[in-house]
């Protein structure tokens, strides 16, 4: 290239990268909104926090809050908004924009869906599969595999090595899941050793979601052009797992398709309710997206389950009045009972279960992520609830997007003080206090967005924990750090060393 052409080049493209830069700070429509000037010009500034400091941005985010007060521009065309009382604004009916989805590769899932009507469409299409009635109806089924929980716990007594719950959960959760959603069972209860290795691939995917985010061709390579170039050999074993279970869910799905006869053969399977749903058209039922569904209600499913059950284990070890608490009133429902026993509907009315459910949830936080929103067509204003710019309004075109981390509500501290510790009695009683923390609750997602498999998760999570609350036990080479949220990574993560949640179980109570 000669010397001049290339000078112009250079020349060029300086020109465009200022004025970028000065389209952003002073003509963009958030121009206004307070924030460094980094992240108002460039997503770098992001990248850096999620890619080079291994998901540390949310905690970035509360800092900037706590300086410029509850609105900023986390980057150029967003704007993040901490004020519990303006989530139901920003989670009302709008289109998703989460980037960080499509490094799962589960594009054309429910969850993938940008528009609201599309996601409105999977969603009611799932909704009858994953009600309380269909879940209660599946109560044997649940009830078998926290069984298979206890047993576990009674043989890590008799043989007093130690136990490692994370694994346990990991197969609970997955095991569940499968079994519900497909008629199939992976019996990782049965094997705890391959429960730590998918358990371990999982969580090696889910932290590299943030550089797939960033740099969108990564996943696609690994999905569509490694396996032809390298063969499994060459392929992470996270992605190769995923690529394997897209590979059976494909098998699944081509059977439920030419079954004419709907010879289900005693099988639960989403597959024919997704195939017999009057509410999706024909190219809402092809074999892709069908696998991408099935594959998000897997890894959603089983992850933030076992995260959940394990921290709730963790947190009940760690505050014994809590769990002294717990069995006291799963003692008196037993002696209300017929039959001494308790049963599934019988736990989920429990307040004190509930309550200590509620918090552990607060504690996990769910999706990590900035959660955004927006709509394509409403123009919205916010003013400033404190801070330095207290009293300001800002107006949002239509198009914005804009967000909440949960890490920033479920830490705030005018609704939980002292929000680090776990405290169950946030959520006792009748309150109008109560009520708002619980309106508040951002872990299994909010608005119409709510989590498909809510109730699947909470009827694991009172037998899971009503069946731990039956042992003595007590945490082994497990400290804070295996649950605190250090990392994001599309859901909370620990130390990156962890080993999990470790115990040694002593015996069944007397």
């Amino acid at each position: 290239m000669p010397p001049q052409l290339a000078l112009l080049a250079l020349g060029s493209l300086a020109t465009y990268l200022l004025w970028i830069i000065f389209y952003r700070l002073f003509l963009h429509p958030l121009a206004k909104i307070p924030g460094p000037t980094l992240p108002k010009i460039t997503t770098l500034y992001e990248m850096y926090f999620e890619v080079w400091q291994h998901g540390r941005y949310p905690f970035k985010i509360k800092d900037l809050h706590e300086q410029y007060g509850p609105v900023i521009r986390p980057v150029p065309d967003e704007v993040h908004i901490n004020d519990p009382d303006f989530l139901d604004t920003i989670y009302a009916l709008r289109n998703r924009n989460n980037p960080t989805v499509r490094g799962l590769l589960v594009d054309q899932s429910v969850g993938g869906a940008e528009d609201f009507h599309v996601h409105k469409m999977r969603r009611e299409a799932l909704n009858p599969y994953f009600s309380h009635k269909a879940v209660m109806g599946m109560e044997e089924l649940i009830l078998s595999k926290s069984d298979k929980v206890t047993r576990i716990f009674e043989q890590a007594a008799q043989s007093g090595e130690a136990l490692n719950l994370s694994d346990v959960y990991f197969g609970f959760s997955n095991d569940l899941v499968r079994n519900f959603s497909f008629g199939s069972d992976s019996n990782l209860l049965d094997d705890l050793a391959e429960a730590w290795v998918q358990r371990e691939n999982l969580m090696r995917l889910l932290t590299g979601v943030k550089i797939n985010k960033h740099f969108p061709f990564i996943p696609r390579i690994l999905g569509k052009f490694l396996p032809m170039v390298l063969g499994e050999r060459g392929i992470p074993p996270a992605v190769m797992d995923l690529l394997k279970f897209k590979g059976r869910a494909k098998v699944d799905i081509e059977a439920v398709m030419a079954d004419t006869n709907n010879d289900k053969k005693g099988r639960h399977s989403i597959f024919y309710e997704l195939r017999d749903s009057p509410i999706l058209p024909p190219e809402e039922k092809t074999v892709a997206r069908l696998q991408d569904e099935a594959t998000l209600i897997v890894m959603a499913g089983t992850e933030s389950l076992a995260k959940s059950i394990g921290y709730g284990s963790y947190y009940l070890q760690r505050y014994p009045a809590t769990l002294s608490k717990l069995r006291a009133e799963l003692q008196q429902a037993r002696a209300e009972s017929d039959d001494g026993e308790l049963s599934l509907t019988t736990l989920l009315t429990l307040p004190y279960l509930n309550a200590v459910i509620n918090e552990t949830n607060r504690l996990t936080f769910g999706v990590t992520n900035r959660l955004a929103r927006y709509s394509p067509t409403e123009t919205l204003s916010y003013t400033a609830s404190y801070g330095p710019h207290k009293g300001t309004t800002y107006t949002f075109p239509p198009g914005t997007r804009m967000g909440c981390l949960t890490y920033c509500t479920h830490t705030n501290e005018e609704l939980f003080p002292d929000p680090f510790v776990f405290d169950p009695e946030r959520f006792v009683g009748q309150s109008e206090e109560v009520h708002k923390r619980k309106r508040c609750m951002m872990a299994l997602g909010k608005g119409h967005r709510r989590c498909l498999g809510i109730n699947v998760a909470n009827s694991g999570m009172c037998l899971v924990l009503a069946a731990l609350a039956g042992f003595e036990m007590e945490l082994w080479e497990t400290g804070y750090e295996d649950v605190a949220f250090l990392h994001d990574y599309q859901i909370a993560h620990p130390r990156l060393d962890t080993k999990g949640i470790r115990v040694k179980v002593k015996g069944r109570r007397e």
